[in-house]
């Protein structure tokens, strides 16, 4: 006949069973997760990249036209400075 400390003692054993299959599940299910979290890194990195290159060659596209005004209007004022400094020597040659 089982006593209580045979039946104790066989749950026990059980119990360590179980979680050593316990333990041995969390193992598997540590080493998916890292794995997903490697995939969802890589995903991200692929997102940002959709998404930075437009906004990179927007970037681009306005400091090209910047460059551009700023080189139109620096001519402007150079010829604005030529036309007037050629009417006050015109001017000059006229009176004398």
């Amino acid at each position: 006949m089982l006593t209580a400390n045979d039946i104790l003692i066989g749950l026990e054993i059980a119990v360590a069973i179980m979680f050593i299959v316990v333990l041995y599940h969390a193992l598997f299910i540590a080493v998916d997760v890292r794995k997903i979290v490697r995939r969802i890194e890589n995903i991200t990195g692929q997102l940002e990249d959709v998404f930075m290159k437009p906004i990179s060659i927007a970037e681009h596209l306005m400091e090209y036209a910047i460059d551009l005004f700023e080189e139109k209007t620096t001519e402007s004022k150079k010829q604005k400075k030529k036309k007037v400094a050629s009417k006050k020597g015109a001017k000059k040659t006229a009176e004398t």
